[in-house]
């Protein structure tokens, strides 16, 4: 049971914590940014020659040029270190299985959850459940990216109705699509659920692009390998 509490908020809570830990390691400096701008404010206030242009100090600006400096670090830090931070280091893969996700209610369907599972289901249902959540984060990074439509449900219909458009081969695969395994679909809207909270998404490094192992196609040339999983391989922009 206390598995099955941690599974169900796994996402926002290591997002959470990982929040709160980068927090702690450089809150030293964000302290340090607000003493900076209060000391620039009193000094150029006290100073009577600067009376008249008071106004000119614009401290948010200060504020935000010092985040800027700030975020430009952190972005600059190794994945494995913010994984560290997180505590995505110490996730435990084998605990999270398809039994877990059996014991797990079944969420409320709405239409950007019935697209995701929809995807995931004809994508990659014969997958390990490693393999399904890497097919929906590649959803998932699509709709975060400009590059793509920002609904789950238009990135999954981009390309439907043009000659090889499809961005999904089961939407151009000229079969109907029907769902006759119930357990997977169940299973695999649980799983999207999970997929639609609030996560640090790190398993396929950002990819945005992937295909079957069974194919070669020439676009993928175009872009940065980031991982192989289960049966697909997976890339982003470069």
């Amino acid at each position: 049971m206390i598995f099955i509490v941690a599974l169900i908020s796994y996402s926002l809570s290591y997002f959470l914590k990982a929040v709160m830990n980068i927090f702690r390691k450089f809150k030293f400096i964000v302290i340090l940014n607000c003493f900076f701008i209060y000391g620039i404010n009193e000094i150029h206030a006290s100073d009577p020659k600067n009376n008249s242009k008071i106004e000119s100090i614009n401290s948010f600006k200060l504020l935000n040029d010092f985040i800027s400096l700030d975020l430009l670090f952190l972005s600059s830090l190794n994945q494995n270190h913010i994984k560290s931070f997180s505590g995505l280091l110490g996730f435990d893969k084998a605990n999270f299985s398809f039994n877990a996700l059996d014991d797990m209610p079944k969420p409320q369907a709405t239409s950007e959850l019935k697209c995701l599972a929809e995807a995931i289901y004809f994508e990659a249902r014969g997958e390990e459940i490693e393999g399904q959540y890497a097919v929906g984060e590649v959803i998932i990074n699509r709709v975060l990216s400009k590059e793509f439509p920002n609904s789950i449900c238009g990135v999954i219909s981009e390309g439907v109705g043009r000659l090889n458009g499809c961005q999904f081969s089961y939407n151009c695969d000229g079969k109907l699509e029907t769902i006759n395994e119930k357990k997977i679909y169940e299973r695999i809207l649980k799983l999207s659920k999970i997929l639609l909270e609030p996560s640090a998404r790190f398993l396929t490094d950002g990819a945005t692009f992937y295909h079957s192992k069974l194919v070669s196609p020439s676009w993928s040339k175009k872009f940065k390998k980031t991982k192989e999983i289960g049966n697909h391989v997976f890339y982003k922009l470069p």
